[in-house]
């Protein structure tokens, strides 16, 4: 009777571990494929049956990361920031936005030469309707390189937020902490929630 039951209990066991790790490979497989509505709502019906441990895991290894894209963005441009963290869309548009400011401060100065370029730009010449573009041109891709700076950090909080909700993670920290009291020490609990 104890061996049947013990047999029975392992088997339940593996099924149960099986379970398991088959949502945790499925919330895997949905977040590769994008935190679209859609698979935020599969990740949502898995999420239940992952321990606090693999979702830990998930959010670790899935969160997008701002210091790579930050850099990328900051000092090469065209988006590369913004294609690495997979955020297509404005890696679009930085592309072409510096690709056409760029382009066009290009074509002025093989028009027009390089000391005329800068004369023009500085005031020392005479503006023309071309350096007035140009112009355009660089205070245009100066404010597009800000907000290339700024977009992975919104992006990177937007995208870890929705991954958080959706597989139902939150980080919690709890802590005894010597304290020094008038009467001598003592502990203190300390607890740190994050949404």
């Amino acid at each position: 009777m104890k061996k049947k039951l013990l047999i029975i209990s392992l088997i339940l066991l593996v099924c149960a571990a099986c379970a398991f790790a088959d949502a945790y490979k499925d919330v895997n497989k949905y977040i590769s494929q994008g935190l679209s509505d859609q698979n935020v709502a599969k990740i949502k019906e898995l999420s239940p049956q992952l321990t606090e441990q693999q979702k830990k895991s998930i959010y670790t290894w899935k969160k997008v990361d701002v210091v790579f894209p930050f850099l990328e963005n900051t000092f090469l441009g065209f988006g590369s920031g913004s294609f690495s963290q997979k955020d297509t869309t404005h890696g679009i548009i930085f592309l072409a936005g510096d690709t056409l400011c760029l382009g066009l401060v290009a074509y002025n100065i093989f028009k027009n030469g390089w000391d005329n370029f800068i004369n023009g730009i500085t005031g020392k010449g005479g503006v023309s309707d071309d350096m007035t573009l140009a112009k355009v041109a660089l205070i245009g891709a100066l404010g597009l390189r800000v907000y290339q700076a700024i977009r992975p950090f919104t992006y990177s909080k937007n995208y870890n937020a929705k991954l958080k909700d959706a597989i139902g993670y939150n980080e919690t920290a709890v802590a005894l902490l010597p304290t020094k009291t008038k009467d001598g020490m003592g502990m203190t609990l300390s607890a740190k929630v994050s949404f």
